[in-house]
């Protein structure tokens, strides 16, 4: 594939030699020195100064160094001080304005040459012209400083006036002269018509004679402008620039010599001649600023033209030549087209050129459905596909988009890259086919399988190696055999890898194996060469077969058989007589082995629940009748009593598993017991222990009813005299009866105090009875929380009214409501701040807030009182429970509200905490769901 090909750069201007520089500042003092010779006589600035641009020039297209830019900003110093001392004036003024215009170029200077790339200046875009822009209004700026300042202060002349007239004129200079020399020395673009060149500049120039005639007053300076529009429209820069420097330089002069629109209103009295100088420069840099950017738009899109006529090229060049099988695409009607195809496309896709035109991509190719899926997203899409009709084949796809057709899709082009991989495919099926073989013949093979090339190393690893040695394939492969601890080093294996060459016989043996988790295996090698078509080795296979549990189950059965446990194992054969009876069963019932083999099983079972169980006392029926369920399976774990040498009975958890017939022909049955005569024991006590107990728990849940019936039953009868007895006390105090004696006032205070209480005392008992037998009816209603704590507040005034205590209520702007019983849930509130007034001192805060925080409303009541000690916190809700801060400080009460609190708050759905410490005060927030 060939490189795209590189945007055209813009063009540069050439940097200035030395006699070039030379030339710029004779031609900036000759031009300085004309320009001071005819300003206005009533302006000491001239009205317009093209040294400016040729002093902007001269620093900005000097060879790069520091030197070379000192050496030409002295050198504009210099000519135009000189200009301004051949004109008339006096050295120190010259001198002062020659610095002045130094500024000025070093200044716009330096804006051209501060571009992002290094090399001269160019005005190939309009970045380059902003640049341009730029450099002209800060020239502008310091030429109408300086000036400004150097008439202010040495000729006694306005600085507001020469500043307005200087600034123009010099940023007009810079627009019209630097165009010109950045685009005098550069190859001009496509050859313009002669004729038509020739008919706009007659017509810009009888243009504007017509409109600098002497006394001319029409509003006709339009024209010429529109003439240089077409200029920057038809011809190239440099073309424009030229006629823009000859346009500023002609209408300046006639404008000068009092012709034209803007002289003319000098004579109307309108303006004065610098005022008409000025409009003038203004008109200039109008002109420029129509025509400027207009020609560097139409270059810079010719530019463009032409890369990309170029790439077309290029493109069209690699589509048709390359060796890759391209289609160019449209999506058309929901699926992509070929809209064009080489000729290694038709080879790949086996069709002829024309007939793969119009097609559907999906006709050529058997794409899958994600294509659609990603075509009409605009996404990129690689594959492997075959080609449609032979399935056989294999082309790798890959499908991209060139262009974007904003909302049309039809202007879309996709490309598409087809290679034909048909003999890779083929090759490669027939490799993954005896892969698969191989790795199937490999891992379905239970035994380990190292594979290894002629120096021992491993290549290759089977699964059952991983399994029964617990070392992976990445564990192995790379290392050679004497670095693994699978194959212990031995002479018959180093003359496997030493001569190959041999009879071919395999090599075996038996060896231990170390495994990943450091234990040992047992492993009977089979270890051998495999040679390759020329009878030549090329592998090394070694197979290892774990016979570990074969070699060790003879010994292991032995052992176990020897071996004092308390299990019994007993092996039977068809007809009931013992053939195994092991140190277990010896232990159990203290016979000796010799000679219970060969007795009857039954003898060891108890002779009645045999009997019982089995149906007959005759042992032959009675075994047949044991055995018949078991098949080829195994009974059931049964408790059977067994009995012992000494006649005693043992309780025996029995199970009876048939033995395969053809591994030893006297044992056809293999019997299993466990002595669970002290666990059967211990489960009959714990079964008595648990009816006991369950009795007593009976017994307490009677005690518990009794005792809150009797509650109930006393606070009921209790609540009725000393009811009557509050009502007579209060007749008493208010003389309904007769009045009372002032000494007994404080005796009737006493009775009706306490009265008070035990009614509440009586409350409380019969809602905690109520609670604990779930026999009160709870109301569900919509509750507002807010509402329940202002009326909260007008209950407990009184409580307040003659104490310092400060009682704080904030509630929500909006209704906090719940669903629950209005009475229990303003119960719940007044407990709270009723508590919280009772444990704080007087000069204390209680502070009670409701609020809804997400989905609870939230209820906060905050003391500054006594606190509640941190290690009795966890009693608090219990019933009668005090602090024992309360109880020093002696401070009344029966230890039931905050009981009755939490368990309403529970019956709500709800919860209830405290925070405190000893005398830090309390602070307990109730969480209650809200109502939507």
């Amino acid at each position: 594939m060939a490189t795209a090909v590189a945007p055209l750069p813009a063009p540069a201007a050439p940097a200035l030699g030395l006699r070039a520089a030379v030339l710029l500042l004779a031609a900036t003092y000759v031009v300085a020195t004309v320009s001071v010779a005819w300003r206005p006589a009533d302006n000491p600035v001239a009205g317009w100064w093209p040294a400016a641009g040729l002093a902007v020039a001269l620093v900005a297209l000097v060879r790069p160094g520091a030197r070379r830019l000192v050496a030409a900003t002295v050198g504009v110093a210099v000519a135009t001080g000189l200009a301004n001392l051949t004109a008339g004036r006096t050295p120190d003024v010259s001198a002062a304005f020659g610095a002045v215009n130094a500024a000025e170029a070093v200044v716009a200077g330096l804006v051209l040459r501060a571009r992002p790339t290094p090399g001269p200046p160019t005005l190939g875009t309009l970045q380059d012209f902003v640049r341009l822009l730029v450099a002209a209004a800060l020239g502008g700026v310091v030429i109408a400083v300086g000036s400004g300042t150097v008439v202010w202060a040495m000729l006694d002349g306005g600085f507001l006036a020469t500043a307005r007239t200087t600034s123009p004129a010099h940023a007009a200079a810079i627009l019209v002269v630097l165009p010109l020399a950045l685009t005098w020395r550069l190859r001009g673009g496509p050859a313009a018509d002669r004729g038509e060149l020739a008919a706009q500049v007659t017509l810009l120039v009888v243009s504007i004679s017509l409109v600098f005639l002497p006394a001319q007053e029409l509003a006709l300076t339009f024209v010429p402008l529109t003439l240089l529009v077409w200029a920057a429209l038809r011809f190239d820069l440099r073309v424009v620039s030229v006629q823009l420097a000859g346009f500023a330089a002609t209408t300046t002069y006639l404008n000068a010599l009092g012709w034209g629109p803007f002289a003319a209103e000098i004579d109307e009295g309108f303006t004065s001649q610098v005022g008409a100088a000025s409009l003038c420069q203004l008109y200039v840099v109008c002109a420029a600023l129509m025509t400027v950017p207009l020609a560097l738009l139409l270059a810079e899109r010719n530019r463009l033209a032409a890369q990309a006529s170029a790439e077309e090229v290029l493109f069209r060049r690699n589509f048709t030549d390359s060796l890759l099988g391209q289609l160019l695409l449209r999506l058309e009607g929901g699926a992509l087209r070929v809209v064009d195809a080489n000729d290694t496309a038709a080879d790949v896709l086996g069709r002829p050129h024309g007939s793969l035109l119009g097609l559907p991509l999906g006709d050529l190719l058997a794409t899958p459905t994600e294509l659609d899926v990603r075509t009409a997203a605009g996404q990129s899409w690689r594959g492997r596909v075959s080609v449609r009709g032979d399935a056989s084949t294999r082309v790798e796809v890959a499908l991209s988009r060139l262009s974007h057709g904003d909302d049309d899709d039809r202007r879309v082009v996709w490309s598409a890259q087809l290679l034909d991989v048909s003999a890779e495919h083929v090759a490669r099926q027939r490799l993954e086919a005896a892969e698969r073989l191989t790795s199937a013949t490999l891992d379905t093979t239970a035994a380990i399988i190292l594979v290894t090339d002629l120096e021992g190393r491993i290549v290759r690893v089977n699964a059952a190696t991983t399994g029964l040695t617990g070392w992976t394939e990445a564990d192995l492969v790379g290392r050679t055999i004497a670095e693994t601890s699978l194959v212990a080093g031995a002479p018959d294996l180093d003359a496997l890898f030493l001569w190959p060459n041999r009879s071919g016989q395999p090599v075996v043996r038996e060896a231990d194996a170390t495994t990943r988790d450091g234990s040992t295996l047992r492993v009977l090698w089979s270890n051998n060469m495999v040679r390759d078509e020329q009878d030549l080795p090329a592998y090394a296979v070694l197979t290892g077969i774990d016979v570990t549990t074969e070699r060790a189950s003879a010994g292991l059965v032995s052992h176990l058989m020897r071996a004092a446990i308390t299990t019994a194992i007993i092996g039977v054969d068809d007809h009931g007589r013992i053939t195994v009876f092991n140190a277990g069963a010896e232990l159990m019932l203290d016979h000796d082995a010799g000679r219970q083999v060969g007795q009857r099983f039954l003898d060891l079972l108890d002779p009645d629940q045999v009997s019982e169980r089995l149906g007959s006392r005759d042992p032959d029926k009675a075994f047949a009748t044991l055995v018949r369920g078991i098949g080829s399976g195994e009974l059931p774990a049964r408790d059977w009593l067994w009995v012992a040498r000494d006649g005693s009975r043992r309780v025996v958890s029995m199970s009876l598993s048939a033995t395969a017939g053809g591994v030893t022909p006297q044992v056809g049955f293999l019997c299993v017991g466990r002595d669970v005569t002290e666990q059967r024991q211990g489960q009959d006590m714990l079964v008595a222990a648990l009816e006991k107990e369950r009795t007593a728990v009976e017994r307490l849940r009677a005690l518990d009813e009794a005792k809150n019936e009797f509650v109930s039953t006393v606070s009921h009868e209790l609540r009725t005299p000393v009811t009557s007895i509050v009502g007579y006390t209060e007749m008493l105090q208010d003389g309904t009866v007769v009045d009372p004696l002032p000494d007994q006032l404080p005796l009737f205070d006493t009775i009706a105090r306490n009265g008070q209480r035990l009614i509440v005392l009586c409350n409380d008992l019969l809602t905690l009875a109520g609670l604990d037998s779930e026999s009160i009816t709870w109301e569900a209603e919509q509750v507002d929380l807010g509402e329940v704590l202002c009326a909260v507040e007008e209950s407990v005034a009184p409580l307040v009214a003659d104490r310092d205590l400060e009682l704080l209520v904030e509630r929500p702007d909006s209704p906090a409501v719940v669903v629950g019983d209005p009475a229990q849930l303003e119960r719940v509130v007044l407990n709270l701040v009723t508590n919280a007034i009772k444990f704080t001192e007087d000069g204390g805060v209680v502070r009670a807030r409701v609020e809804v925080s997400g989905d609870e409303v939230v209820l906060t009541v905050t003391d500054t009182g006594i606190g509640i000690p941190t290690e009795e916190q966890d009693n608090l809700f219990q019933k009668f429970f005090r602090s024992s801060t309360a109880q020093k400080e002696a401070i009344q009460g029966t230890g039931l509200g905050l009981s009755i609190v939490s368990a309403i708050v529970s019956a709500h759905g709800g919860t209830i905490r405290v925070r405190s410490a000893h005398l830090e005060g309390a602070t307990f927030t109730v969480r209650l769901p809200v109502k939507y």
